[in-house]
Formats: C-alpha cells, structure tokens, sequence
C-alpha cells in the first residue's frame, strides 16, 4: 500500500507523538523513529478498512482505531524478506484492551506498508510469553495470524470474537 501521498502528514504526526506520548522507555529504547513506523502501520490500516486517513497524536487507551463497533490496536513491524519469520509481539506486563490486534509492515524508505494479519484479544491473552527477550512479549507467529480478509467475515452483532470462530480451513 503506498504511503506517499500521505508522508508529510505521517511526519507531522510523529513530531506530535514525540512531543506528546514520551516515555523513558519508549523512545529512548527504538528511537524516534519508533513513531513515523507507528503512525505509517496505523493509516495503512485505517485505509485498508476503509476509514478516513486521520490520526491521533495523544496517548491512545490501548487502541488506535474503531471500526464496525470493535476497537483496534495496530502493531507495526519494519517490512523485511523474512517478515513470516517474525511474531505479532504484545509485552505480557501489558494490558490487551482492544478487541481486535492488528498487524502491518512498514518500510519506510520505500513509504509503503503491508496489512499482515490480525488476531483476537483471546488470542493475544492465550499467546506463549517469550522470556528471552528483553521486554517479555505474548507472541504470535506472523504465519498464524488470521487472514486480513477474514475480518470482513465478523459478523458486527458478535463481539465475544473467539478464536474458534475464525479457524481458516485449508
């Protein structure tokens, strides 16, 4: 999905995000960075909703978006050759508020970005902790997150969004 026409907005976001959300571990861990690949990974998935491209530059409550009465937390990742060997990462001292976590890519010198996957709070929550990283994450293979498609499957009056529910029969 190509960024550049909204690259100077994403910029201006993360400028904002930094002024406004700093915490000591935050950007002094991944740098500033951290927030241009944020803002990127959340209006990719915004525009792959169908949702208009605005957003927030305050500490968001555990979810960045709204859609279909669920809420939504983007996590995003640097886009690379060996992206299904990577995990959708959730630090397990963390609180999953969102109904739904989403992953996307970004590459940032290419302004581009790529919805790979998304899995249920549930899912998350009954994720395997990985100890041996610095910060301890649930982590979900990227190969075993649910099919971007499949959310446009939910059925809107079902909130309890179980794990079950969204098993993909190959």
């Amino acid at each position: 999905m190509n960024l550049d026409p909204y690259w100077d907005y994403l910029e201006n976001v993360a400028r904002e995000r930094l002024q406004n959300n700093v915490t000591v571990r935050h950007v002094s861990e991944y740098g500033p960075g951290i927030e241009i690949m944020g803002a990127a990974g959340e209006l990719a998935a915004r525009l792959y909703l169908g949702l208009p491209p605005s957003l927030h530059t305050q500490f968001d409550a555990g979810a960045d978006l709204r859609w279909r009465g669920w809420t939504v937390d983007v996590k995003s990742t640097r886009l690379t050759l060996t992206i299904a060997h990577k995990f959708l990462q959730f630090p397990s001292w963390k609180t999953v508020r969102a109904d739904i976590v989403m992953m996307v890519a970004v590459d940032v010198d290419r302004q581009d970005a790529v919805p790979l996957g998304w899995a249920t709070k549930q899912m998350v929550n009954n994720a395997k902790v990985n100890e041996t990283r610095k910060v301890e994450c649930r982590e979900i293979p990227v190969p075993n997150l649910l099919p971007m498609w499949a959310l446009f499957t939910i059925n809107p009056l079902d909130h309890s969004l179980r794990r079950s529910e969204f098993q993909i029969q190959t």
